[in-house]
């Protein structure tokens, strides 16, 4: 086994995907359990980031494992095609030419989303991702996928769960579209905040009027408090919570009404004015329907009650703007019983349109508009206090740009039913991992109550709707499946699919029934929201060629954690919605990557860094070429449920661990060169005492390692083979059996039962390593079959993949409990004495443990007879444990100063250490020559006799000598 691994992989990749796809394609593999890992669906935009490869290996992990476990395997990697970012870049290319038509938007975006395609596929296959990359793939602007997903969509219409309504949604100025709650990101931003007066025109309830008998009504003024003073002009209502008491407050030559719990908060605010007080209190409901001047206008602002107001901040009085208000919209769509229009005077740029007034035309509400506004409330001595604001606010998450609430007419899905099915699913049928995953997924889906489906892009999937001229939309089933039947057969100079909705005239995409009004009709220029078409996948994607009415459920969904709010949110709701019940049964989340420093990477920050940085080097910064084991094995040893760091000093720490399960496996090749299991293998009954032990050890690591893949956590996996191949293999078995593996006869059996033992410890450990380092895997299994072969190793044309042989398949008989405890007691006496000889070594006491003879004695019944049973087994198995060149039990002795006691579950050991009593032999290096100017030990001297007369064959000298 060779390093340059950066080299070897792509070789290795080249022999061996190619034999495990057609091994595992073949006709008798559709008998296998399936195993179906649904892959969410990248963006097909831009490079490959370290995201990218956490997600994805992780993926693969979970397949190979599977693979080995004898599942059939199914995975369709899959690419998310449409949207903002990829519309972006088709729109920057037309700033150089013409400006682009629909039609061209989309064959432009298609373009960018195929070249992306193309060298996203490379890097995936060089990461060493198992799949068939040429034949089955998915991606969301496929015709056929694109069918099955108005599939979804028909169905939710017929079940009357998708409306048309004008309502104020997430409006982007910066993309000129609405969005969904989970295309939002929440960053830092300050707002100017005001405290605004609403003059009082005429109170409405009897208790209302006789409270104010004693005032002048152009003296009384409610305030509210406002982060988005631009909504002024929206202004139709305000709102209070009729079971609150309100204040009247005297400032000044004014009488301003707000919350009782909140006076003392509006003057700390006005550093507390001389002569203000309150001088008189009501309930919020004499407060209803009493009549305020809007500030900016001449329009009268009713008061209403409303659930939403609060004495948290402000003045416990709301303003009303349902034109960029949820909670303002449901409040006045309650007061107007659902008749009244919506005042809402911006337009798609977020600027003021003429409805505003000539003083605000045309200007950008989240910057001059707003300035603009707080000036004509100043002007108006409507205004009493302006200051910044910060606070969490909602941002575009693909321009990063602040969004606004905007009333516009969207499509929506109604959610309320769905909520309490997908909340079901969820506890009866889903595991999450993390497990707290799940009640984030609960509180996403609590927090939405309809979904917008609509937006206004080019680059999506159309909403084949057709409005008439009275206004009327027509959306049904008829006309969806005759667009479906387009979508499929549609193909013309670079157009395809839904690209029809473009390019035919309104009269054919019509079905046949409506053909005779197609002069009535305009065709619809809405798309669907993005997250509908990847919610869609487990029915575009998982439901093909499975029979109509068969419910679909992907075993994984795997993703980042910021998919709660986004594609295990969509995708489990469409499902609800059209087969009742999760796509998934088990929900696993990733965190995100940071630095080595835990920070976030940005090119800022100049931090940043991508997967081939350390597969492939990158010389300027002297970093070395890793190859993709390396950064595998790094993800393999994350607690990835939580935001994992990656840096090259941490890649340098991770390439140490690979070589060492490199080395480790070296070793083993090393010790196996002349052994074959068909021929050499020691049956169980035969085998040493130790060797039996090691083979239980084993046999509990491969039950462990088994375990944790089952449960992805692979961080264990690995912290268990480490501990097995540092502790279990490398500091006590192979330096307890190095004697017998170096100096006894090459055929002999006590080396051949430690052969035995080495060979499964080989197996096994190349099976546990497979799922993560799949190409050093490859690697030692080639090696491992060319010994076994007598080939080269690019002669073996099986992969470690494909084997038929059950994972970790071992006899019962290896289970042995009282033989585990036995050796267990052993070796913590074993680590007691070494402690104590590596005292009397550095005391000059003694040169080396090796050259030493150790006396043992105890007067306990049940250790006596287990170190008794071990002598009279093999007289040298002491020796080799305790690494001693002579050990002996003494029945009886007078134990003194020169003695050391040691105690291992309950049973006293005295024991002490005495110098050579016998020369060094020169082969095996134990102090056991007994007679002078001899330079061989009994043992040694005979296998060189027998090798002389030729006893032994040629094959033996080699082993024979090999120390």
């Amino acid at each position: 086994m060779r390093a340059n691994a950066a080299v070897r992989e792509v070789g290795l990749q080249k022999k061996c995907v190619q034999q495990v796809l057609q091994h595992f394609a073949r006709p008798d593999a559709q008998n296998r359990p399936r195993f179906l890992l649904h892959d969410g669906p990248p963006f097909a935009n831009g490079s490959l980031h370290m995201g990218h490869f956490l997600n994805k290996i992780l993926k693969d992990i979970i397949l190979r494992y599977k693979l080995m476990r004898g599942y059939r395997v199914e995975y369709v990697p899959g690419w998310d095609c449409h949207g903002l970012p990829i519309e972006l870049k088709a729109l920057e290319q037309a700033k150089k030419g013409k400006e682009l038509c629909p039609l061209h938007i989309r064959q432009t975006s298609r373009k960018l989303a195929l070249e992306a395609i193309k060298k996203q596929k490379k890097d995936f296959r060089r990461w060493g991702v198992l799949a068939d990359w040429e034949s089955h793939t998915y991606t969301t602007m496929d015709p056929q996928y694109e069918v099955r997903q108005y599939d979804i969509l028909k169905e939710m219409l017929m079940q009357d769960r998708i409306y048309r309504g004008f309502k104020p949604v997430y409006w982007s100025p910066s993309s000129k579209t609405a969005l969904a709650e989970s295309e939002l990101e929440y960053f830092d931003h300050t707002s100017q905040a005001a405290y605004i007066l609403f003059p009082l025109v005429e109170a409405h309830s009897s208790a209302f009027k006789a409270l104010l008998k004693q005032f002048q009504y152009e003296q009384v003024a409610c305030v509210v408090w406002t982060t988005t003073p631009w909504t002024i002009p929206s202004n139709v209502a305000l709102c209070v919570d009729p079971k609150l008491r309100y204040s009247l407050v005297k400032l000044h030559e004014k009488y301003l009404l707000m919350a009782e719990d909140l006076v003392d908060s509006f003057l700390d605010v006005l550093d507390r004015p001389l002569g203000s007080q309150v001088v008189a209190t009501m309930r919020g409901s004499d407060l209803i329907a009493s009549k305020f001047q809007q500030p900016l206008g001449k329009n009268v602002s009713v008061m209403i009650p409303g659930k939403h107001v609060t004495t948290d901040l402000g003045t416990g009085i709301v303003h009303i703007a349902p034109g960029h208000g949820q909670e303002d919209y449901i409040a006045w769509m309650e007061h107007q019983q659902g008749t009244s229009d919506i005042l809402c005077p911006v337009n798609e740029d977020g600027r003021f349109t003429a409805e505003a007034g000539p003083e605000l035309e045309g200007l950008e509400v989240l910057s001059e508009g707003n300035t603009k506004v707080l000036e004509l409330l100043e002007n108006h001595n409507q205004l009493v206090k302006v200051s910044p604001y910060k606070h969490r606010y909602p941002y575009d998450w693909r321009t990063k740009k602040p969004v606004i609430l905007r009333a516009t007419a969207q499509w929506f899905a109604k959610l309320e039913e769905l909520h309490t099915i997908a909340l079901q699913c969820l506890e009866k049928a889903v595991k999450t991992y993390p497990s707290n995953s799940k009640r984030r997924l609960e509180v996403t889906l609590r927090a939405r109550n309809e979904w917008c489906i609509s937006r206004q892009r080019a680059w999506g999937l159309p909403i084949p709707v057709f409005y008439h001229q009275s206004g009327q939309a027509l959306i049904n089933s008829q006309t969806i499946a005759h667009f479906q039947e387009l979508v499929l057969t549609y193909k013309s100079e670079g157009k395809e699919g839904s690209d029809c909705w473009w390019s035919l005239p309104v009269e054919q995409l019509l079905p046949p029934e409506y053909r005779h009004a197609a002069h009535e009709y305009v065709r619809g220029n809405d798309t669907l929201d993005v997250w509908f078409d990847s919610g869609s996948s487990w029915y575009s994607v998982l439901a093909a060629g499975t029979p109509s009415k068969e419910p679909v459920c992907a075993d994984v969904y795997l993703e980042g954690s910021d998919q709660h709010r986004g594609w295990f949110q969509s995708s489990l709701l469409t499902s609800v919605a059209v087969q009742r019940q999760a796509p998934y049964k088990n929900l696993i989340t990733h965190g995100f990557v940071l630095d080595e420093q835990g920070r976030k990477q940005s090119k800022s920050l100049g931090n940043t860094v991508v997967p081939s940085d350390f597969i492939d080097g990158r010389s300027k910064q002297g970093m070395p070429a890793y190859g993709a084991d390396v950064i595998r094995y790094w993800v393999a040893t994350t607690d990835y449920t939580s935001d994992v760091s990656i840096g090259p000093g941490i890649v340098q720490k991770v390439s140490e661990a690979v070589r060492k399960v490199r080395n480790t496996a070296r070793f083993l090749l090393g010790n196996l060169a002349d052994f074959h299991p068909e021929k050499d293998s020691i049956p169980y009954a035969s085998m040493q005492s130790i060797d039996k032990y090691m083979l239980h050890v084993l046999d509990q690591v491969n039950t462990s390692c088994t375990a944790a893949y089952d449960s992805f956590a692979f961080q264990r996996v690995q912290q268990i083979l480490t501990n097995f191949t540092a502790s279990d293999l490398s500091a006590f078995y192979m330096e307890a059996c190095k004697d017998r593996l170096y100096c006894d006869p090459a055929a002999s059996q006590r080396r051949r039962s430690c052969q035995t033992v080495l060979h499964h410890t080989l197996r096994s450990l190349t099976w546990s390593i497979a799922p993560v380092l799949c190409h050093t895997a490859e690697d030692i299994w080639m090696h491992q079959m060319a010994q076994y072969q007598q080939c080269d190793p690019s002669d073996v044309v099986e992969s470690v993949f494909t084997q038929e042989e059950t994972w970790h398949a071992q006899p019962p008989s290896w289970t042995n409990a009282s033989l585990a405890d036995s050796w267990a007691c052993l070796r913590d006496i074993r680590a007691q004495v070494n402690r104590v000889a590596e005292k009397l070594r550095h005391g000059n006491d003694i040169r080396n443990q090796q050259e030493c003879t150790l006396e043992l004695f105890t007067e306990d019944p049940r250790l006596h007879t287990l170190l008794n049973e071990l002598s009279e087994e093999d007289p040298a198995v002491l020796e080799d444990v305790f690494l001693c060149s002579n050990v002996v039990l003494t029945s009886k002795a007078q134990v003194d100063g020169t003695w050391s006691s040691v105690n291992a579950d309950g049973m006293n050991l005295h024991f002490r250490m005495e110098p050579p009593k016998a020369g060094k032999c020169v082969r095996c290096w134990k102090f056991a020559v007994h007679l002078k100017d001899q330079a061989l030990c009994s043992r040694c001297e005979s296998i060189i006799d027998k090798l002389t007369a030729g006893e032994y064959k040629a094959s033996d000298l080699k082993a024979a000598t090999f120390g």
